[in-house]
Order: structure tokens, then sequence, then C-alpha cells
């Protein structure tokens, strides 16, 4: 049995760190060319395969995108296509749509859609007798439990245990918490499942590797920003600031990915409650 869970009794424990970059590498097959042009909603949702150390799209581009304030390495391929569908109204695909009017949506849709990657570091199992796969990972924020964390950066020292609520700030004791999240458009699902069986799975693949992808089109409200600032306390002797991104739109689709090799091992999963 395969086995990937928190804490010492795992068989194997899988830590991937959350690095994402431009989703116009899913393709392995691409050329440098069309890695660095984008990939269609359709190309996206078809490969078989992604490159090798696939990186996805950074959360924190995307959000820093549609608050107008790009960071100076920031790709500008993300800064175009945001700029590009904030540009013109939003409309949904209308269902039977042909023609021009087609073609203009499925751009638009395109333009919408980011592959988020998602560390996984527990529930993944491989019953080597039954060569069954189950995945049951929950991605719910833990602050916001209705939403899904894609990144989470704190920079800072906390003052827990060191210094006293007045001397805090003045002794360099100050973090910052930066959370970007997903609010799915479907309702409160955050937990990705799947069952499915694989009579050729190789048991040591994707050691340190595995990560969840998410196929996601942003919709509007695209983006919520809350920040909250939390002076120190005798409890939590810390200068602190918050800051809170929430994207919006629907999962399109969820996958098992192998980001070392490129590797799909699964696109059959499904978010739930």
């Amino acid at each position: 049995m395969f086995l990937l869970k928190r804490g010492h009794g795992a068989v194997f424990c899988v830590a991937i760190a959350l690095s994402c970059g431009s989703v116009s590498a899913l393709a392995a097959t691409a050329s440098a060319g069309d890695a660095t042009s984008g990939a269609s909603v359709p190309s996206i949702l078809s490969a078989v395969s992604l490159a090798p150390n696939f990186m996805g799209d950074d959360p924190e581009h995307v959000r820093d995108a549609l608050a107008g304030h790009p960071s100076p390495g920031q790709p500008s391929s993300i800064t175009s296509r945001v700029r590009a569908f904030l540009s013109h109204p939003f409309r949904k695909t209308p269902q039977g749509a042909s023609g021009a009017a087609g073609a203009s949506q499925a751009r638009a849709q395109a333009e919408r859609t980011f592959a988020f990657v998602i560390p996984v570091s527990y529930g993944v199992r491989y019953l080597s007798k039954k060569k069954v796969l189950t995945v049951n990972v929950s991605l719910a924020a833990p602050d916001h439990p209705d939403a899904i964390l894609l990144k989470q950066t704190v920079q800072g020292q906390s003052g827990r245990k060191l210094v006293v609520a007045p001397e805090a700030k003045e002794k360099g004791f100050v973090q910052t918490f930066d959370v970007i999240q997903l609010q799915p458009q479907s309702g409160i699902k955050t937990t990705v499942r799947g069952r499915m069986t694989l009579p050729t799975f190789d048991r040591e693949r994707g050691t340190g590797d595995f990560a969840i992808v998410l196929i996601c089109t942003l919709a509007p409200p695209y983006l919520m920003d809350d920040i909250e600032h939390s002076a120190p306390t005798d409890e939590e002797p810390t200068d602190i600031t918050r800051r809170t991104s929430t994207l919006n739109g629907n999962v399109d689709a969820a996958w098992l990915i192998d980001r070392k090799d490129g590797s799909i091992i699964t696109k059959r999963l499904h978010l739930v409650k």
C-alpha cells in the first residue's frame, strides 16, 4: 500500500513547494515559441502530459495584475491577459453560439482561465493489491473554510515568548501575512476526491512532487481584497498585518500530477464539500 499522510506514521510523506509560473508551459510537446504565447482552453483541458517541472500560474501574479499593481518581475503574459479580459464586459458563453460570436467568447474565456498548482502532503493512497488509487485532500483555507487556499506567505518573526506587547513593534516583531484564496462559484466545495483503478501505477513516482492542479476560469467579482491590522497584545506580542485576497471563479477541472516529469496521473478528480 502506498500512503501519503500527515505525521510520522506515513509510509511515504510528500512535501511539495507551491511554485507557480505560466500556464503556457502546459503542453510538454509545445515548442519554445508556443510555450510563451499562452494556451487555449481546449488545449489545457485536453493535455495528456505537462512540461517537466511544471509550475502553473502564480496566484500572486494573477492577484497583483487584477489589483492593477503588477510586480516588476511579473510575467508580461499574465498582465496582458488580465488587462484584456478586464477591458471588455463579462458575458457568459451562450449555448449553441457559433461563428464570430462563439470565437470571441472562446478567446475571452481563454484569457480568464488559469492553472493553479497546490501542494499535496496527505490524502493520496495507492492499494497495490487492488491497484486502486484514492484521493481525498482538503484544500480549505484555515481561516476561511469555504474557500480554497492557493498560496500563503508569511514574513517577519513572532514575538510570542520573546517580548512584551508594548515593546514588540519597537524591537522588530512585525509580521505580514499574504493569503490568496479561491472562492468557487459552485458553492462550498473545497475537498478534492477521486477513486480510480490504475493497473500500471508506479509506487515510486511522485515522491516529493505530487500536486493538485486546478484549472479555473475567473468570473466577476474577480478579486476581493481585505487588509486587517492587529496591534500587539499580551497573548500575541506581534504587530500583524494580514492581507486576504479572494479570487472568484469556476473550477473546470482538478488533476493529480507528478510535477517532476510532467505526467498527469489522473484527471478524474472532483470537488466536494
